[in-house]
């Protein structure tokens, strides 16, 4: 009977600490319930079942698969999520296990570590706390509830299948560390294949989650816009009524200085002039015309002389693109716009023109700037690759991946003469 007591103690501490550690990633703050603990006797049964000396890859995968069903209906997550943070929890324990095992090795023989029921339950024990702990690390618990909130089972199928094959590695690894298990070369090799592999998922998760913080970001940048040009409309309205006004108070009066100040009020311009509504007219209300009035207000800022040209055959084009790719058109070309700026404004000329226009029935954007000295294309895409200064080089490496992802836009760049010339077209 104590023996038995003592095996289902020792089966268990690791369905707790993957219940713990998926609650943790969740940010689950639901408390322990019945439930809760049928759960982890459901998920311990294949290890009390097929359980043997020698390590059985096929427990791992029975009890991964069990989790990522019955975890999806605890948390009330998707399916895409659960997959994810099982993930996650199995690499952890993992880590945690091949780090203490390595040590037991040194000290026991493998027939010791997974027979002896004390050194068994202080490994296990050990080994349960350790990954829980490092679940809760910021760098960690951070990213994969931050990529959790922006996956579903729709979009995420590629994380999904990278997270599987991830595990069916592991668990195939494991097993080959398990069938010697003796600190020699050979293990050393698996070992470090094992680590290169928790690694690259890491580094895998870490790129999703960098790439969905930008999107974020540029998201909310074009939520601003969509204001701002609403606001220049308003504006528009508001100082031709407000023009009219003064010129009517103007002629009621002979006080010079009621006269005088009307006449500066008059000749005040805010930075979006008449003239620049004017270029505008041919783009529909929508986010690219409140982006191109932001992005002139910015070359007005920069003393950058900016001209835009919108031919009339694009409004129709324009009209017809979806919100969800006019808000991709409007990211890039927004980055696109920024760096031509930054350019030119340390230029001589100080120059940048957008050019909007239907070319062989393709929506085509191109922006031309001055520079002051030429940047090998190539670099322009790396990740963090910037003249700029520390925390800046996100744009480009960020349109990079929008244009791998999103097909029907398309980019090239090109050095001609003076000018630094950027085409977008749209397919």
């Amino acid at each position: 009977m104590f023996e038995l007591i003592i095996k289902i103690i020792i089966y268990s501490i690791m369905p707790i600490t993957s219940f713990f550690i998926v609650k943790q990633l969740a940010k689950n703050h639901e408390k322990v319930s019945t439930y809760t603990i049928l759960i982890i006797l459901i998920i311990t049964l294949p290890t009390f079942i097929f359980y043997e000396t020698k390590y059985n890859a096929l427990v791992l995968l029975i009890s991964y698969i069990l989790s990522i069903v019955l975890y999806k209906r605890y948390f009330k997550i998707n399916l895409v999520t659960s997959i994810v943070l099982c993930s996650v929890e199995v690499i952890l324990v993992t880590l945690s296990d091949l780090f203490f095992t390595s040590i037991n090795l040194m000290i026991f023989s493998y027939e010791e570590v997974r027979n002896i029921w004390y050194i068994s339950f202080v490994n296990n024990l050990l080994v349960g706390v350790f990954s829980y702990l490092i679940s809760t690390l910021d760098f960690i618990s951070n990213k994969v509830t931050y990529l959790c909130k922006k996956i579903n089972n729709k979009t995420g199928y590629k994380i999904a299948i990278f997270a599987i094959v991830s595990i069916l590695i592991i668990a195939i690894l494991f097993f080959n560390i398990t069938a010697i298990f003796k600190l020699n070369l050979y293990y050393a090799i698996t070992i470090i294949g094992l680590f290169g592999l928790l690694i690259l998922y890491y580094f895998y998760i870490s790129e999703i989650t960098n790439y969905e913080k930008l999107n974020d970001e540029y998201n909310i940048l074009f939520d601003y816009v969509q204001t701002f040009e609403n606001w220049i409309d308003d504006e528009q309205m508001y100082r031709h009524e407000l023009k009219n006004n003064l010129s009517i108070i103007r002629n009621m009066t002979k006080n010079k200085k009621i006269i005088n100040k009307i006449d500066e009020m008059l000749n005040f311009t805010i930075v979006i002039d008449d003239n620049d509504i004017e270029d505008l007219k041919n783009i529909p209300k929508g986010g690219l015309k409140g982006l191109i009035y932001y992005k002139v207000a910015l070359a007005k800022n920069k003393k950058v002389k900016m001209i835009i040209e919108a031919s009339p055959k694009a409004t129709s084009l324009l009209k017809k693109l979806e919100e969800k790719k006019l808000r991709k058109l409007c990211i890039v070309l927004g980055i696109y716009l920024d760096n031509a700026l930054e350019a030119a404004a340390i230029s001589k000329n100080k120059s940048v023109t957008l050019e909007i226009y239907k070319s062989n029935n393709n929506l085509t954007f191109t922006i031309s700037n001055t520079y002051k000295n030429i940047i090998p294309i190539k670099d322009m895409k790396k990740k963090g690759y910037t003249t700029k200064g520390k925390n800046h080089g996100k744009g480009l490496y960020y349109v990079s991946k929008v244009l791998n992802k999103e097909k029907w836009i398309e980019s090239s760049q090109i050095f001609l003469n003076d000018y630094f010339i950027q085409k977008i077209c749209i397919k």
